[in-house]
């Protein structure tokens, strides 16, 4: 598996801003204290599902394969974890060593790819979980110690602190349960486009929409197409109107 070892910071073409160097700086804090061998930044919306992923030392292939297969499949999937009490999960604990041999996720993803531990940090604000950093660790480091553990959970309130705008930034997406229309509308499409919806509501453009769901960028413009004609609307801002609160 090819994975950078280091730290790289997402690609942007914009200039980095105070958020940026905030993200960075958490995930250079990281590194130092719990020595994962890539990290992923993310969003979590009310609808639970993650979104706006930010890659550091991650190959972007194993995460195209992750969110194309085995995203749903994921132990420490938000929709699983995201009424946990602490801020901090594991791999082994929520998938222990005797149940791997019949996890499709561990067989056919994580094993393959040579992870052996991963360690998901959760980040609150106004008391919901909002966003998560995801550390990965693979072959030939041990899984995350005790001592580490309790190193990044004690870290989550700072990182909450440093992070608080760019987790504040956006509200959470949901299509909204006030409009029995809209509820209407939204199960007229498909999984897929209501994934596209969510992350056009959170402000991506069609380019970051194909990165985020690695998807070709005419695929993401097909998927949009087709929902203005189920709505029957003909702006990304009316599409937001109809389906969101």
């Amino acid at each position: 598996m090819s994975c950078d070892p280091g730290i790289r910071p997402y690609p942007t073409a914009r200039h980095a801003t105070r958020e940026d160097h905030a993200l960075e700086a958490a995930v250079a804090t990281l590194a130092k204290l719990v020595r994962p061998g890539a990290t992923v930044f993310y969003r979590i919306g009310r609808d639970r599902q993650p979104s706006g992923f930010e890659l550091f030392g991650l190959a972007e292939g194993m995460h195209r394969t992750y969110l194309q297969r085995y995203c749903l499949l994921d132990p420490l999937h938000p929709s699983r974890c995201i009424q946990q009490q602490g801020s901090v999960l594991t791999l082994a604990g929520e998938l222990p060593e005797m149940l791997r041999i019949k996890s499709v996720y561990w067989q056919r993803f994580l094993r393959p790819h040579h992870v052996v531990d991963v360690m998901e940090v959760l980040l609150r604000a106004d008391d919901d979980v909002v966003g998560a950093f995801s550390l990965l660790r693979f072959e030939p480091d041990a899984p995350f110690s005790r001592t580490e553990v309790e190193s990044a959970n004690a870290l989550a309130p700072l990182l909450e602190l440093v992070l608080e705008s760019r987790l504040r930034r956006d509200p959470a997406l949901c299509f909204s349960p006030a409009k029995p229309e809209a509820a209407d509308r939204a199960a007229c499409l498909t999984h897929r486009e209501q994934q596209v919806a969510r992350l056009v509501r959170n402000g991506l453009s069609n380019k970051q929409i194909a990165r985020d769901l690695a998807l070709a960028q005419p695929t993401v413009k097909t998927h949009l197409l087709r929902m203005f004609r189920k709505l029957g609307v003909s702006s990304r801002t009316e599409l937001v109107g109809v389906l969101f609160h």
